[in-house]
């Protein structure tokens, strides 16, 4: 997949939220159908994180993206005009709700915040 696919919009056919405080999980496709996986790691326990699953950072395809880089930008614009699979369609309100505050928190300067603290508990 090239990254430049999901700028285009994504499609969410899966989405799960974990148990650990705020950690988000979404199956996906692009426009041209390639699959991929999202993960929203939380930001609200910071003391011990792990540093496989590192708080207030996304992985794309269980790789991590760098704050601010351009595979960051394409993911949050492809969620702007995100759509949901059929099975998710009465999730979809829900959902944008979700995906707008992952959106503010990404663009606002939050998680580059949420970075330093954790680079110095690491």
């Amino acid at each position: 997949m090239k990254i430049e696919e999901l700028q285009s919009g994504i499609l969410i056919t899966n989405f799960a939220a974990a148990s650990d405080g705020g950690s988000l999980y979404f199956e996906c496709e692009t426009t041209e159908n390639s699959k991929f996986n999202l993960l929203f790691t939380q930001h609200a326990f910071l003391d011990n994180p792990d540093p496989e699953m590192l708080p207030g950072r996304i992985y794309l395809n269980q790789e991590i993206i760098d704050l601010k880089s351009k595979e960051e930008k394409m993911i949050l614009l492809g969620l702007k005009d995100f759509n949901v699979s059929n099975e998710l369609l009465n999730m979809k309100s829900e959902l944008a709700n979700t995906i707008n505050e992952l959106r503010s928190f990404y663009s606002s300067g939050l998680s580059i915040e949420i970075k330093k603290k954790v680079d110095n508990k690491t």
